[in-house]
């Protein structure tokens, strides 16, 4: 208001002119006023059109150029209504729930899918839960025909509670719709990242996330290159030793069969059972680094425990819901891929082929289980039922055994992580 009270003292009004020439004052207020509402409304275009043509959350869709906006970064943030949105405008028919395992290891736009007449979308997002999955997939419905079939990938450690932990709090209302709209479209977060995404058709490797959900961790083989997948390993397995130390070893609050994660998967199944979706839980292949650790943090018997709560939880719903499709596959162990050799310290030549470290597997793994899944002729995963938990007990011995003589390090790393954890831990 100062500079525009300026703007009009300054006004030159020539000595004798008549006296009508001050009364023009008012008049060069308002050109004034409507030159800045003018140039304030152009820059508004200006931001609010290059973030939807560079469109870097993949939500309008107005140029595809390798050039300028084919790559996107990862969001740093609305995530789950990004994904929600590009769910939605995807109207997919196989949708990938699950945590970062899914996220990374499980491509959306695999020949396979395709192969079988299916449009997939990857709803996994990293360091969630069953909750989140629950409550996207109830919001997706809410815009998209129920999905035909669904591979929910189920994080073992997720279910660990302690005996007396209470029912969690529902969860924090998140972001009106225009909100997030608004913030990604128009805001100073929204501008970097059309711009970061300019930038990025010129990267080697860098962060994204497809534009069908899929974050394929393509920038770890630049620390791959730079440091090795040794480093990536063992700086990964030193955060899962101190995180198995702080986990309970239970699967249900005292005095019931239930727990936050049970219920949220009881839930979704019964949700999938009335929407007559084909639903297909997956036991992550974890490398045999990380199923190691389990064993020396104690984990094994819950481990197992948890494998024959799957399957009743299965047997339950198909129950409730005699038309009801629900598989259970194990696809942890120790053979063959999940053995893999790990390079040694300072190898920064040699690559892996089917982990970036031992708990995320690559889409190689991936391509495996939706194989398998898709009715694929592969060796790879182990349907679970009542009547196979115990030659999957046998399967698991066996392969144990047999990584454990062909590759001791893997098992003896994993001792000396977990004995420094639990040393150092409060």
């Amino acid at each position: 208001m100062e500079q525009i009270q300026r703007y009009d003292d300054e006004a030159p009004v020539l000595v004798g002119a008549p006296a009508s020439a001050a009364a023009q004052a008012p008049v060069s207020y308002k050109r004034f006023t409507a030159w800045c509402a003018t140039v304030v409304g152009a820059g508004v275009l200006l931001v609010t059109g290059f973030v939807a043509v560079i469109d870097p959350y993949h939500l309008y869709g107005f140029v595809d150029s390798p050039a300028l906006n084919h790559v996107k970064p990862l969001p740093e943030q609305y995530r789950e209504q990004i994904k929600l949105a590009q769910a939605t405008a995807v109207r997919p028919d196989l949708i990938l729930l699950g945590n970062s395992r899914v996220e990374v290891g499980l491509d959306p736009d695999s020949p396979q899918v395709s192969a079988h007449g299916r449009t997939a979308y990857n709803m996994g997002l990293s360091g969630t839960s069953l909750t989140t999955s629950e409550r996207m997939y109830v919001q997706l419905r809410e815009s998209a025909a129920p999905a035909a079939m669904a591979v929910i990938g189920v994080e073992f450690l997720d279910f660990l509670v302690k005996p007396d932990e209470a029912p969690a709090a529902p969860a924090a209302s998140g972001p009106l719709p225009w909100q997030w709209r608004f913030d990604t479209l128009f805001s100073i977060k929204s501008l970097t990242d059309a711009l970061r995404t300019v930038r990025l058709q010129k990267a080697a490797d860098p962060e994204t996330m497809t534009g069908r959900g899929q974050t394929p961790l393509r920038n770890y083989n630049q620390f791959a290159r730079q440091e090795g997948y040794y480093a990536i390993f063992q700086q990964k397995a030193g955060d899962n030793a101190k995180t198995l130390m702080r986990k309970p070893h239970n699967l249900f609050v005292a005095g019931t069969n239930r727990s936050e994660s049970i219920d949220r998967l009881r839930t979704l199944l019964d949700t999938m059972a009335r929407d007559r979706t084909e639903v297909h839980l997956v036991i992550y292949p974890y490398h045999a680094q990380l199923m190691a650790m389990f064993e020396e943090a104690g984990l094994q018997s819950t481990l197992d425990d948890w494998r024959q709560m799957l399957v009743r939880e299965a047997d339950a719903v198909r129950a409730r819901y005699p038309n009801a499709r629900v598989n259970v596959w194990d696809f942890s162990g120790y053979a063959g891929m999940r053995c893999e050799r790990i390079p040694g310290p300072g190898d920064t030549r040699t690559a892996t082929r089917w982990y970036w470290e031992a708990g995320h597997f690559k889409s190689t793994l991936g391509e495996r289980i939706l194989q398998r899944i898709l009715g694929g002729e592969t060796a790879f995963g182990f349907r679970l039922g009542a009547d196979t938990l115990a030659a999957n007990r046998q399967r698991i011995a066996a392969e144990r055994a047999q990584c454990a003589g062909d590759y001791p390090q893997v098992f003896a790393g994993a001792r000396d992580l977990v004995a420094n954890a639990r040393a150092s831990a409060p």
